[in-house]
C-alpha cells in the first residue's frame, strides 16, 4: 500500500479545509454581516475598507438607504473624511448632509473616507463608489495625496485600477500595478485569494474585541474611540528643515485624468476639493507657490471632464487645526458650510427636490 508523504498530506488538509469549512465560513460571515454585534454593523464609514473591502463594503449602510433615497451623495477620499476624530454627526459628511437636506432620519451623505488614501489607488474606491450610481461623488484631495511614487514596473493608465475584495485573477494582476503605496493592500489582497483562512482575520480579532467586552459588560469600542478626546492643538507639529518642492513628474497627476474620465462616462457628476492645511506647516513644508501649482495641475486634469476643483486649503484657521492637517467640529463647520455653498453654485440643478436650504 502506496504511503504519502507528510507534506503531501498537509497540503490535501489544507485543500480540504478550505473547501469543507473556511470557504463556507467567510461566505456566511459575508452574507450575515449586518446580523454581527461588531464595529462592522450599522457602521457609517468604511473601517478597515482596504484591509476587508468586500466585507467592508457589504457591511456599509449605504446599502439600506441608496435604493430608495431621492439623492445619494458620497464623499470620498482620506483620514479628513472619515473623520475619526470627531463623532459621526460632527464629521464633514454629516454636517453637510443636514445643510442640503436637514435634519432627517435618513441619511443622504456617505462616507467612503479611509486614513491615507492615495491618488494613486483611489480609482478602486472611485469605482465601487460609482456602482451606487450616486448623484454626486465628491472627492477630496490634500498635499499628502500626491507622494513620490516608486513604481516596480513602468506605470500606465491601467496601474491605477486595483482590484481589492475580488477573485484570484484580479488579485494576480495587481501584482503589475505594484508601488511603494498600494504594495500593503496589494499582497494583503493577493494573501486573502491564496489563503481564504485569511481572508477575514481582521473580522474575527474585532468580533472577539465584542465577546471581551460583553464579558466585561463594557461598551464595544470602536476604532475612532481614542481620538474622540484630542483637543485641538493638542498634537507636537512635525518640523520641516527642507521645503518640498513641486514636481509634476513623480506625482502621477494623470491618474486624476483617468479616474474624471471613468466618472464622467458613467454619467455621474463628480467635484474635487483640496482640503485644509495649517499654513504655518504649508509654509515650512512646501515651497511658495506649491499649492497654486498644485491645484493648477489637478485643474488641468480634471476640468475636460467637466469636474470643477473648490480649493479649501487656506479656508481654516491655523487655532482649529488639531495637527498640520486634521480638525475638530468646529473645522469641519467651516469646510462643510464651504463645500456647501459650492455644491449649490455648481450642481443646483440636480437637487431641485428637497433641498433644506435653498
Amino acid at each position: 500500500m502506496r504511503k504519502f508523504s507528510l507534506p503531501f498530506k498537509i497540503i490535501v488538509f489544507y485543500i480540504l479545509l478550505n473547501l469543507t469549512i473556511v470557504i463556507p465560513l467567510n461566505k456566511f460571515i459575508y452574507n450575515n454581516i449586518d446580523k454581527f454585534y461588531t464595529i462592522f454593523k450599522d457602521e457609517q464609514r468604511l473601517y478597515y475598507y482596504d484591509k476587508m473591502p468586500d466585507l467592508t463594503m457589504k457591511a456599509h449602510w449605504i446599502n439600506k438607504y441608496y435604493k430608495t433615497n431621492d439623492f445619494t451623495i458620497i464623499m470620498v477620499g482620506d483620514s479628513k473624511v472619515e473623520d475619526f476624530y470627531v463623532k459621526y454627526e460632527d464629521s464633514i459628511a454629516a454636517k453637510l448632509d443636514r445643510k442640503l437636506f436637514g435634519e432627517k432620519d435618513t441619511p443622504f451623505i456617505f462616507n467612503f473616507g479611509s486614513s491615507g488614501t492615495k491618488t494613486v489607488y483611489v480609482m478602486e474606491r472611485i469605482k465601487k463608489a460609482a456602482e451606487y450610481n450616486p448623484d454626486l461623488i465628491i472627492w477630496q484631495m490634500g498635499s499628502g495625496t500626491y507622494p513620490s511614487v516608486n513604481w516596480v514596473f513602468p506605470p500606465s493608465s491601467k496601474s491605477y485600477d486595483l482590484s481589492l475584495g475580488g477573485d484570484l485573477a484580479g488579485a494576480y494582476a495587481n501584482i503589475f500595478k505594484l508601488n511603494d503605496q498600494n504594495a500593503p493592500f496589494i499582497s494583503a489582497e493577493l494573501r486573502s485569494n491564496l489563503i481564504p483562512l485569511s481572508r477575514y482575520s481582521t473580522f474575527f480579532v474585532e468580533y472577539f474585541k465584542v465577546l471581551k467586552s460583553k464579558f466585561r459588560g463594557k461598551p464595544l469600542a470602536y476604532p475612532n474611540d481614542p481620538y474622540l478626546a484630542i483637543t485641538e492643538g493638542s498634537v507636537p507639529l512635525p518640523v520641516f528643515t527642507e521645503q518640498t518642492p513641486f514636481d509634476a513628474s513623480t506625482r502621477n497627476f494623470d491618474a486624476i485624468g483617468y479616474i474624471c474620465k471613468y466618472v464622467y462616462e458613467k454619467g455621474i457628476p463628480m467635484m474635487i476639493y483640496i482640503d485644509p492645511i495649517r499654513q504655518t506647516v504649508a509654509q515650512q513644508k512646501f515651497e511658495e507657490g506649491y499649492y497654486e501649482k498644485l491645484i493648477d495641475a489637478i485643474k488641468k486634469e480634471a476640468s475636460p471632464y467637466g469636474v470643477p476643483v473648490l480649493d479649501l486649503h487656506t479656508s481654516v484657521p491655523d487655532e482649529l487645526f488639531i495637527d498640520g492637517g486634521h480638525v475638530k467640529e468646529r473645522g469641519n463647520e467651516i469646510v462643510a458650510q464651504k463645500l456647501y455653498e459650492f455644491i449649490l453654485e455648481n450642481f443646483n440643478n440636480l437637487f431641485q427636490r428637497g433641498l433644506a436650504n435653498e
